[in-house]
C-alpha cells in the first residue's frame, strides 16, 4: 500500500519525504492511520548519530491516529479505534514483564525490528524507528503497542503521551515516585523535562525548581507551576538549589537533558538521602563521574529511568484523565502544530532550543 513517510537516509542528512509501501500485516500486526505525531529531542538525536537508527529508516515515535487494518489474532482493537502508540511493545510474558516491568521488557526491541514494516518505491527495506515510524501517513506496528483512548481526545495530545509526557510525568510518578511537600528540581526544560515538573506537582510537590538557559522555557515552567527558576547560564546551578532548600539540597532532582555535566550537577544538587533521577536519553558513549564517597556517606540514590516506568495500557489513560481533569495541561507543551513536510523545520527548533514541542499533524485524518 502506498503512503509517505519523512526517510532518514543517512545520519545528519535532512530527512526527505518519499513515498512509502506498508507490507501486509501479520497476525499480531495493526496498521494505524497517523493523525498526530510529535517531534522529540530523541528523533534529532537518531537523525545526528547520538542515538543508535538504522538506515535507511522512517523515524518518528510519539504518534496517535485510527486504526484502519488489524492482523488475524488481534481482538483488543479494531478498525475505527483511536489509539496511542507506545513505543516500547512489551511481550507480556518475560521475566521483566511478569514482574511488571514493562518497560524493560527483553524481547521488545527484538519484536519490532523483526516485524513487517515498509519498503521505498525502489523496493529498498526501510527500518523501523522504535516500531512506531509515525513521521508518515500511516504504519504497520505490533498490536500490542497500541493503546485505546477515548474518541474525543484530541490526536495531538494523544501523541504526546505516547513518548514525551510517558516518560517524562512517569519520573515522578513512578520511577521515584515523589513525596507530598517535597523539593523538587528539573534540570532541562524540554518536553520531558516540563512533563517531569508536571507529574512532580500532581504528586504534591512544595518547591518546584526549574532549571534550563531558554528564557522562553522557563516562563512556560512557571506557567506550569514552578515556584522557583534558574538560568545555568548565569547562576551556580547547586549553589541555588541549596540556597532555595536550607542548604540541604532538593529531595529529588529530575535530569532531561542527557548530558554528563548536567547528569553530575544534579547529584552535586540532590541533598544527602535524596534522590537524582537521570531521565534524558544520552548517547551509548556518554560517561559520568561521581563521588563514591557522597553515594556512602550521604546516602544519595541515582536511578535510572526507562520510559516513566510505564505500563501503558495503565498509564496512558490515566495521564489523559489528569490532562482532562487540567492536572496536566498538556497543551501548553505543543509550541507549533505543522505538517508532514515541515519535520525539518522541526528539528531546526530543537536544535536553537526554540520552542517545546512541534507536533506533525495530518488534517485529512478525521475523527469519528
Amino acid at each position: 500500500m502506498s503512503e509517505h513517510g519523512a526517510i532518514l537516509r543517512a545520519i545528519s542528512e535532512p530527512l526527505r519525504l518519499e513515498e512509502i509501501h506498508l507490507a501486509p500485516l501479520a497476525a499480531g500486526q495493526v496498521r494505524v492511520r497517523i493523525a498526530a505525531s510529535g517531534v522529540c529531542h530523541s528523533d534529532l538525536s537518531q537523525a545526528t548519530g547520538v542515538l543508535p537508527a538504522g538506515t535507511p529508516c522512517v523515524l518518528g515515535h510519539e504518534g496517535a491516529g485510527i486504526i484502519e487494518d488489524v492482523g488475524s489474532e488481534v481482538t483488543h482493537v479494531k478498525p475505527g479505534d483511536h489509539v496511542a502508540i507506545a513505543w516500547i511493545a512489551s511481550c507480556g510474558r518475560c521475566w521483566y514483564c511478569y514482574r511488571g516491568e514493562l518497560h524493560l521488557c527483553r524481547n521488545a526491541i527484538r519484536d519490532v525490528y523483526s516485524m513487517p514494516y515498509a519498503t521505498d518505491t525502489e523496493g529498498t527495506p526501510l527500518f523501523t524507528s522504535m516500531g512506531v515510524s509515525s513521521f508518515a501517513t500511516a504504519t504497520n506496528c505490533l498490536a500490542r503497542a497500541v493503546v485505546k483512548i477515548d474518541d474525543d481526545v484530541p490526536f495531538d495530545i494523544a501523541a504526546l503521551v505516547g513518548c514525551g509526557v510517558a516518560t517524562g510525568a512517569g519520573a515522578a510518578l513512578n520511577t521515584a515516585p515523589v513525596e507530598h511537600g517535597s523539593a523538587v528540581a528539573v534540570i532541562g526544560l524540554g518536553g520531558v523535562g516540563l512533563a517531569a515538573l508536571m507529574g512532580a506537582r500532581v504528586r504534591g510537590a512544595a518547591e518546584l525548581i526549574a532549571v534550563d538557559p531558554v528564557a522562553s522555557r522557563r516562563e512556560i515552567a512557571i506557567e506550569l507551576g514552578a515556584t522557583h527558576v534558574i538560568d545555568p547560564s548565569t547562576e551556580d546551578v547547586v549553589q541555588q538549589i541549596k540556597a532555595i532548600t536550607g542548604r540541604r539540597g532538593a529531595d529529588y532532582v529530575f535530569e532531561a537533558v542527557g548530558r554528563a555535566p548536567t547528569i553530575e550537577t544534579s547529584f552535586l544538587a540532590t541533598r544527602p538521602g535524596g534522590v537524582t533521577c537521570v531521565v534524558g536519553a544520552a548517547s551509548p558513549t556518554e560517561k559520568i563521574s561521581l563521588s563514591a564517597n557522597d553515594l556512602y556517606i550521604q546516602g544519595k540514590t541515582v536511578v535510572g529511568c526507562q520510559y516513566g516506568s510505564m505500563v501503558p495500557g495503565r498509564d496512558f489513560p490515566m495521564l489523559l484523565n489528569l490532562w482532562r481533569s487540567g492536572a496536566l495541561p498538556l497543551d501548553k507543551l505543543i509550541t507549533r502544530r505543522i505538517g508532514l513536510g515541515e519535520v525539518n523545520s522541526a528539528f531546526d527548533d530543537l536544535m536553537s532550543g526554540s520552542g517545546i514541542r512541534s507536533v506533525i499533524v495530518n488534517d485529512e485524518v478525521k475523527a469519528n
